[in-house]
């Protein structure tokens, strides 16, 4: 007799607020933290796992005007959907892809959300993290150079604040991970992400899961928290703008006016007469 198949749970994003500035519907959904961080590895492990599966449906979701097709699709099907890769297929988080194109864009989902009971920061981790997003940079690069990548790294806003000496959990973060971004060109360096965003949520009362987005490759303070942090929304607009910024051109004209075009469809050939 088979086996029954373990069907994993959907996360229902609130498409009436797709863009507010909260992930307090994908914390709740992926556990009880307070429960979490007394746990075991396996507990945080998991409530990492489906931290990431609910802010992927978001994302996904999010994107989805300027990306028919998506994965995961609307219904949250394609969950890890996979695309080929110079080493066969491997998941992606978040995944357009299309025959004309082959992959154009994946969004990796990497989560942070507890700090280390020993040095009683968020740092452990990192290295970790890097080491994931250099091999999945180099995996699709490799096979598809002209593939826009994104990854949002999320970390709670705490981060900021146990700067001394040394910068803080959050200044770290954005120390290391703008080496694994950049990526402006399909000859550029394959291990690179086009563009990485750290995610800083609270995970404190009363603004639980109030989220801001800092780009890696803007300068961060050494201790304390930004003076300003990019909206959910504005999350996107720098997804998209990465992926346009490959596949279309900006023309301007004369009185001023900025146009994003995609490339020109050649016209068939006619013989003069």
């Amino acid at each position: 007799m088979a086996k029954n198949k373990k069907i994993a749970r959907k996360f229902a994003t609130d498409q009436a607020n797709l863009l507010e500035n909260s992930i307090r519907r994908e914390l709740d959904w992926a556990g009880d933290r307070s429960v979490v961080e007394k746990g075991s590895a396996t507990d945080k492990k998991n409530y990492a796992e489906g931290l990431s599966r609910a802010l992927s449906q978001r994302f996904a979701d999010a994107l989805r005007k300027s990306f028919d097709g998506i994965l995961p699709d609307v219904d949250g099907f394609g969950q890890e959907s996979k695309a080929r890769t110079g080493k066969g297929l491997k998941k992606l988080d978040v995944n357009y892809s299309t025959v004309e194109l082959g992959l154009g864009l994946g969004v990796s989902i990497k989560t942070i959300n507890f700090r280390d009971a020993k040095t009683k920061r968020y740092t452990k981790n990192y290295t970790r993290v890097d080491n994931e997003l250099r091999a999945e940079a180099a995996d699709y690069h490799e096979r598809q150079p002209y593939a826009v990548l994104c990854a949002v790294v999320f970390i709670p806003l705490d981060a900021c604040d146990d700067g001394g000496s040394a910068p803080s959990s959050f200044g770290q973060a954005v120390q290391i991970f703008r080496y694994r971004a950049g990526r402006e060109r399909p000859v550029d360096d394959a291990t690179l992400f086009e563009r990485i965003l750290v995610g800083l949520y609270d995970a404190g009362s009363p603004c639980f899961g109030t989220t801001g987005f800092f780009d890696v490759m803007d300068a961060p303070p050494r201790t304390g928290r930004p003076s300003a942090l990019k909206t959910f929304e504005q999350a996107i607009d720098k997804i998209v703008e990465a992926y346009d910024a490959r596949n279309k051109s900006a023309f301007k004209w004369a009185e001023g006016e900025t146009e994003i075009l995609a490339a020109p469809e050649a016209e068939d050939d006619e013989d003069e007469t």
